[in-house]
């Protein structure tokens, strides 16, 4: 092995890069427990939707709740970034997103949540995280040095799937032990201490050098975006990507329960193989320093995530399941964790907060028509035909992917 792959391998590698970057270990550590207590709230809401339904178009519905607000209020939240404190944004959303999350304990303690009431509630939590998402992603780059940019976003996303497939397996076992209302208020602790956390960030917010409207903010994100034909020719990809991959956010709970009986630790160790693929490949992002061109990376992990889908749609096993889904979440994450950086790269400072919240309207527009499609349709066919026909499609979008020139010139 390459002396530099054996460095960046060391067991001491995470510990010494968060002491030596103060700022981003605050944001880290907030992360790491704000993703646990976010996972145990997701399974505790799919689980109640699915149980007390045993409908895909029920499960869809709350999903969409989960995303529409954001991918309609990104672009202004995106805005507000750019114009007002990125760190009291980020404070203000974490104890927004605690207060209704605590209010969701309360209620279940109660007995007084059904389905309406669980997908306004959602809806509520999505709003806040509209605008938490793109403030962090823009605050990034000023608390980190640019050449760490890719190992400090793989090591964010180290947290953020680590947690959540620990959140996932701890969700299966708690719900059962203490109750979905406990489960709620673990998730209301989390966003409390992320909040304490992110205050202690050393952050010096640039404000614009003048006023402008919400409009010509959002106007000039668009004409970055134009501006960069690699990027414009990217988006439109990444939206049927992110439609086609959405599908499993319904399809998970529909197999574990559903097909294979396996009850809330069945559907709990199944969102966590996924989560648990992204994990390592964050883990190999921020250890190793991977010499490959952005073209051959993304190509080639979306070939191997169209496999996984193929697979699971002829094969239904639950350990096949497993394995595929470690596979897709590590070749979409280690797509993720790299297009991230490049981004970061190459759009300018000052319309970062514009693009990222763009970056997450576009990217994310495709995921209410997934969970609300995907939804209707398993509740009409067999869900392992929706696996073979997303498998074709991810196949299809490799390739153009790879037609993509521009990407060849850029490396991981």
């Amino acid at each position: 092995m390459p002396k530099c792959c054996r460095y960046y391998l060391r067991g001491d590698f995470l510990y010494s890069f968060l002491q030596a970057n103060k700022n981003f270990r605050n944001f880290w550590f907030g992360q790491v427990i704000s993703q646990i207590g976010d996972r145990i709230h997701t399974l505790a809401v799919i689980w109640l939707v699915y149980s007390w339904t045993k409908s895909g178009t029920a499960l869809g519905i709350v999903l969409i709740a989960a995303t529409l607000p954001s991918v309609l209020i990104s672009p202004w939240a995106g805005a507000v970034s750019d114009r007002m404190n990125r760190k009291h944004i980020a404070i203000a959303c974490d104890a927004s997103r605690c207060l209704l999350v605590i209010a969701l304990a309360g209620m279940a303690h109660n007995n007084l949540l059904n389905l309406p009431v669980i997908t306004v509630m959602t809806a509520l939590v999505s709003i806040a995280s509209a605008f938490f998402n793109p403030a962090t992603l823009a605050m990034m780059p000023s608390i980190i040095s640019a050449q760490d940019l890719v190992r400090a976003n793989a090591i964010t996303q180290l947290s953020a799937n680590a947690s959540g497939a620990l959140g996932f397996l701890l969700g299966s076992g708690l719900i059962a032990a203490i109750g979905v209302p406990a489960a709620f208020l673990c998730n209301g602790g989390s966003f409390f201490v992320s909040a304490l956390l992110i205050g202690r960030i050393c952050y010096r917010h640039i404000p614009q050098s003048k006023t402008i409207s919400f409009v010509a903010d959002l106007k000039d994100g668009w004409n970055v975006v134009q501006s960069i034909p690699m990027v414009a020719r990217i988006l439109g990809p990444l939206v049927v990507i992110n439609l086609l991959f959405s599908s499993l956010s319904v399809l998970i709970p529909i197999f574990g329960e559903g097909v294979f009986k396996s009850g809330s630790t069945g559907v709990g160790i199944l969102l966590a193989s996924y989560t648990g693929g992204m994990f390592l490949a964050a883990l190999v992002l921020s250890s190793v320093q991977v010499k490959a061109t952005m073209s051959v990376l993304v190509t080639s992990s979306l070939l191997a995530v169209g496999a996984s889908f193929l697979a699971m749609g002829l094969i239904e096993r639950l350990p096949l399941f497993i394995v595929a889904l470690i596979l897709v979440g590590l070749a979409l994450n280690g797509t993720n964790i790299c297009l991230i950086a490049l981004f970061q790269r190459v759009i300018p400072g000052e319309t970062r907060g514009k693009f990222f919240s763009m970056l997450t309207a576009v990217s994310l527009s495709a995921q209410p028509i997934a969970f609300g499609v995907t939804g209707w349709l398993s509740d009409l066919v067999d869900p392992a035909a929706i696996l073979l026909v997303c498998g074709v499609a991810l196949l299809i979008c490799a390739g153009l992917i790879y037609r993509i020139t521009e990407l060849r010139e850029q490396y991981v």
